[in-house]
């Protein structure tokens, strides 16, 4: 009886300190979202969404770098004094989010000061990862396959964009396109997860950007997509950019924060998204995962030729199209090398320009609008490429193929975010 009077009484204190570890964590996240929003008044492009108290917001002050790096290193500490023996592994979770969002903080702090670092030091001190590294040799092989598909004359990019023409979306057949796919996506992805009743997302089409499509995470599980017409838009970007901006991606991984962890468990530092911290990796991660989650590739090939291809007014054989795509996919990690060696300093605009243009088979319009993506977010591209392949590995643990199962995974990462260096498999 004695014991079990103890067994309880120690319950009891244990339930106390996780108590009182979330009332300290609740202060250090709302001052946490604070300096985010102050950031905000340096740079407009750092708050990606903000859904939290608005008073926060309309209260935030222009602070000087120098004292918001003072207030943001003071909280770093404070947080790491905290003590985490014996607690609730959902509170240990919330720590660990908060430690490594704070730390992007007081790096990106130091950045707007003048402190650059390397491609490497930046994706670290921002991202919590490094992206392995290839040389330009490992991509000529896989141009040695694209000309076996594309013989002819003329260089190869010249064929490649030439092959690729035949798959435009009229600029008038965009609209509707585009609608079907993301319709597919959101049916597809609402079988597996439950989605908030009202959720929604509005299409904007836009011009004069450096990306091809942006989500804008309104709250309330409302999204505003924005679609960039300076390029072409080519057939098999209307279900990416449906997947990964759209279901299961941008939109849903920020509504299921909003539902799960901002209101749910009353986390508010999910209320705020700094793009250039460690979440920005989970994020472009598994929306770039998002399509071969919700279709295998015949099922993707299906859907396009017999709804997206005649909403579009295309005809071509969709089949040697992918074929082709498939190949032009194993370039992705080129963008990682030319954007360091453009950062570092060991090339010129101009030399990043050509390289895309040579081994990544890029327009020159389109490899202008890539570098000016490098210089505007630096090291920010390993979150694309390096970010999809982490997130599968993690999904497809222990070679996972079961529908079902990859969902889960899929789902509970989404509600309990990772940093790049926690993806343990």
């Amino acid at each position: 009886m004695l014991k079990h009077a103890e067994n309880m009484l120690a319950d009891d204190v244990l339930v106390e300190k996780n108590r009182q570890l979330n009332l300290k964590l609740n202060a250090v996240a709302e001052r946490y979202v604070r300096i985010v929003l102050a950031i905000g008044m340096h740079d407009p492009f750092y708050v990606d969404a903000y859904y939290g108290p608005e008073i926060w917001r309309t209260d935030c002050e222009k602070l000087p770098l120098n004292s918001l790096l003072k207030v943001a290193k003071t909280l770093e500490s404070e947080l790491a004094e905290l003590d985490l023996v014996e607690v609730d592994t959902k509170l240990e979770s919330r720590y660990s989010f908060l430690k490594k969002q704070l730390s992007s903080v007081v790096y990106y702090l130091g950045h707007l000061l003048g402190e650059l670092g390397s491609f490497d030091v930046e994706s670290t001190g921002l991202y919590d990862t490094q992206t392995q590294k290839f040389e330009l040799c490992s991509f000529e092989s896989i141009q040695d396959e694209i000309e076996l598909l594309l013989p002819g004359s003329g260089s190869l990019a010249a064929r490649f964009e030439q092959f690729r023409s035949a798959f435009i979306v009229p600029q008038d057949k965009i609209p509707a396109v585009f609608e079907a796919a993301v319709d597919k996506a959101r049916a597809l992805t609402g079988a597996h997860i439950a989605l908030p009743e009202g959720e929604n997302f509005s299409i904007e089409f836009v011009t004069d950007k450096i990306w091809t499509a942006y989500n804008w995470y309104q709250g309330n599980y409302s999204s505003l997509i924005q679609l960039n017409q300076d390029q072409p838009l080519y057939i098999e970007r209307c279900l990416e950019l449906a997947s990964h901006e759209g279901y299961p991606g941008h939109h849903v991984f920020n509504l299921l924060q909003e539902r799960d962890l901002v209101r749910n468990e009353q986390w508010i530092e999910y209320a705020v998204y700094p793009l250039y911290s460690p979440i920005s990796f989970l994020s472009e991660g598994s929306a770039n995962y998002g399509l071969s989650l919700i279709m295998s590739p015949d099922d993707v090939l299906s859907f396009e030729r017999d709804t997206l291809m005649p909403l579009a007014g295309i005809e071509g054989d969709i089949e040697r199209y992918h074929q082709v795509l498939s190949c032009y996919k194993k370039l992705a990690y080129l963008d990682n090398l030319v954007c360091e060696q453009l950062t570092d300093g060991h090339i010129s605009v101009l030399d990043a320009q050509n390289l895309l243009i040579k081994y990544g088979l890029y327009t020159r319009s389109r490899a202008e609008q890539r570098v000016k993506f490098y210089l505007s977010n630096r090291s920010y591209v390993i979150n694309y490429n390096h970010g999809e392949e982490s997130v599968a590995r993690w999904v497809e643990k222990g070679g996972e193929t079961r529908t079902s199962e990859r969902w889960k995974r899929f789902e509970a990462l989404l509600k309990r975010p990772l940093a790049a260096s926690q993806f343990k498999v």
